[in-house]
């Protein structure tokens, strides 16, 4: 047998120009599949994030996936809102551990503004429970204080007690100029819609829309009114939507059912996790196109081995021939194919694996920083150690065609 390797060992370096680039693109081919599948889960994993923090969604009936996305990821319009009084009256309900209010409608530039509690801050969470942290400063105090995330600031360049004038609506030209907002903490890279969000009290929303009736800004007196509405009463009249978190799981589908059923106004809460994933589901195409994509590449690397090994038949029937003539039997030339066979596969893939290392330490906190999406740095996953087996196993079984056929003609040559 160890002649038989070195001998292997020796046919290969006698073609190593092939034999190298061989190697090239089954490696190339088994790096491409490995990068797209990690960038997939993690991909996955970084949009399940976002639904870490609350056991319910609440908000007006309208279909689930919409209330998801506007309420969770901030994508898309309410078709209506809640009372105050319905709000407070569902978080009195003995099952509910906290919930965080959640209000829309008005923007800043191209950002989303979103109405909230400090309990947003406190216990909002993310990808495998982390929870949010201040890059600088803090959350608001003041009526008039504003949060942003990092996105915000790093895109149109803010600081610390920068002012900033929200506008009415998403992308409108009215502006809610008399009230200028003092950005009084910039949030960490999360990853998530937060990075894009601009966060302020409920009070303030409520402040800002006094003047306002029906979508339409009512005739005043447009210089600074921030003075103007100390002493006045700032709770909420409704809320867009709000995230529930339940003491038990237990209870989630009573809870669920008691606000379906909720007599006083049309109301509905979803569980997160169950629409996320009919929502995943829909887009999966994409991700099912590009595996499909990088499996034809590592089979048409396999077939260009098998197209190499053949054409290098007649080549070798010299080599063969002479290794028949110094005692090799018809079983070790079949054998010496295989190794060889079994050489390139597995050259190609430890190459891949050192490569996909090495690209996971350069690209994969880019791609966290940059885009959100958290991959974690463990290629020596079962689901990886399968995938490498199989293009091992799938390329000795595809070189047992042209072993039988060196076979073959060794026997031939020899006699």
């Amino acid at each position: 047998m160890k002649i038989l390797i070195n001998i292997a060992f020796q046919s290969l370096l006698s073609r190593k120009i092939t034999v190298f680039l061989t190697i090239i693109s089954l490696t190339i081919s088994i790096v491409l599949f490995l990068s797209i599948d990690t960038l997939r889960l993690g991909a996955k994993k970084s949009f399940f994030g976002n639904v870490k923090s609350g056991d319910l969604i609440l908000g007006a009936r309208s279909g689930e996936v919409q209330l998801l996305l506007y309420s969770l990821f901030q994508i898309g319009s309410p078709t209506n809102n809640i009372s105050w009084e319905s709000y407070q009256q569902i978080s009195k309900m003995p099952e509910i551990d906290w919930i965080i209010p959640i209000s829309l409608g008005d923007s800043h530039k191209q950002f989303r503004v979103m109405g909230t509690t400090k309990k947003y801050f406190e216990k909002f969470s993310y990808r495998k429970d982390k929870k949010l942290q201040f890059q600088s400063g803090i959350y608001f105090e003041d009526t008039f204080d504003v949060v942003i995330g990092s996105d915000v600031a790093e895109i149109l360049n803010y600081k610390l007690n920068d002012n900033i004038i929200i506008a009415h609506g998403i992308a409108s030209q009215s502006l809610h100029d008399e009230f200028p907002f003092k950005i009084k903490g910039i949030l960490k890279k999360t990853g998530t819609s937060t990075d894009k969000l601009v966060l302020v009290s409920l009070e303030a929303l409520e402040a800002i829309h006094k003047d306002w009736k029906t979508g339409s800004k009512l005739l005043s007196n447009t210089k600074s009114k921030e003075k103007e509405t100390k002493g006045l009463d700032l709770t909420p009249k409704e809320i867009t939507a709000a995230v529930i978190k339940l003491k038990s799981p237990i209870t989630i589908f009573k809870v669920q059912r008691e606000i379906n059923d909720y007599q006083i106004e049309p109301l509905q809460a979803i569980i997160p996790g169950i629409v996320l994933t009919k929502l995943w589901q829909i887009v999966s195409i994409t991700e099912n196109i590009m595996l499909s994509i990088s499996s034809m590449v590592i089979i048409s690397s396999i077939i260009g081995m098998i197209a190499i090994l053949y054409s290098n038949l007649n080549i070798r029937r010299k080599e063969m021939a002479l290794l028949r003539i110094v005692g090799a039997s018809p079983k070790n030339i079949f054998t010496l194919m295989m190794f060889e066979a079994f050489l390139i596969s597995f050259f190609s893939i430890i190459f891949a694996v050192v490569l996909v290392q090495i690209a996971s330490f350069i690209f994969f906190p880019l791609l966290d920083r940059q885009f959100g999406i958290f991959l974690e740095q463990k290629l020596w996953n079962a689901r990886n150690l399968y995938f490498l087996n199989l293009v091992l196993i799938s390329s000795l079984l595809v070189s047992i065609f042209p072993s039988i056929q060196a076979f073959r003609k060794s026997i031939n040559d020899g006699i």
